[in-house]
């Protein structure tokens, strides 16, 4: 039997299979993560829009003081088309042609107090796009759910599925995976993939809305709705 080496040789040979035993580990644990969930860290967050775009503000309840614009305004083609698509400025302009730094004056706020919650920041993120209209440039609006290249996800199918037919119940493997009553309106529709995007003030993708193929595979067999690649996959 060959010799042990010496302690002091055995101590940062132990300490160095510990870090990369460590090392190994953390590695597997977010592999494992990613797969079943979204990034852990912060790491599968959105990245940051050109302009902050509140959807609490927008497409909030009145009570909460929101606008409550329905999903459909903005992201025009998602009842109608395979992608959703994000708003060309001129959308936005529609609105804020009434709503901006310019009409936002005392005597204007005295009669509609809900417009003196503007903040200073709102109405500057405002003229921003308010300028890029005038300059004749779009917003370049950062992606948020993305799905590989290879898949094709048809918004009209689905959103036809949750907001048509007849009364029925049904269970999706999304959000609390609580018997859910369909047709429901547009904007729960959406929930269920996206989260209550209504509720939030930055869009980011939801740790039980993880999109992952799997997920899809359940929601197509709980509802009988067919599973063959191509049904899916360009």
């Amino acid at each position: 039997m060959p010799p042990l080496p010496p302690t002091r040789q055995l101590i940062p040979m132990a300490l160095a299979g510990l870090l990369a035993t460590a090392i190994v580990a953390f590695i597997v644990a977010v592999l494992f993560i990613s797969w079943f969930s979204n990034p852990p860290f912060g790491w599968g967050n959105a990245p940051d829009q050109p302009i902050p775009f509140p959807h609490t503000v927008h497409a909030g309840a009145v009570e909460d003081g929101g606008h409550a614009i329905q999903c459909e305004f903005c992201h025009r083609n998602v009842t109608t088309g395979a992608a959703a698509t994000v708003p060309a400025v001129e959308v936005c302009v529609i609105c804020h042609k009434q709503v901006n730094g310019g009409n936002v004056k005392a005597d204007h706020i005295a009669k509609e107090p809900e417009i003196g919650k503007i903040t200073d920041e709102s109405l500057s993120n405002i003229q921003r796009v308010l300028d890029k209209h005038s300059d004749g440039r779009p917003i370049d609006w950062e992606r948020v759910h993305r799905m590989p290249d290879h898949v094709r996800f048809v918004h009209e199918a689905h959103l036809r599925f949750l907001t048509q037919g007849e009364p029925r119940q049904v269970t999706l493997p999304m959000g609390d995976e609580q018997p859910m009553n369909l047709p429901v309106p547009v904007q729960e529709a959406c929930t269920v993939c996206h989260g209550d995007v209504a509720q939030m003030a930055e869009v980011q993708p939801q740790d039980n809305q993880s999109l992952k193929m799997g997920t899809c595979l359940d929601c197509h067999r709980q509802n009988s709705v067919s599973t063959d690649c191509t049904v899916c996959h360009k």
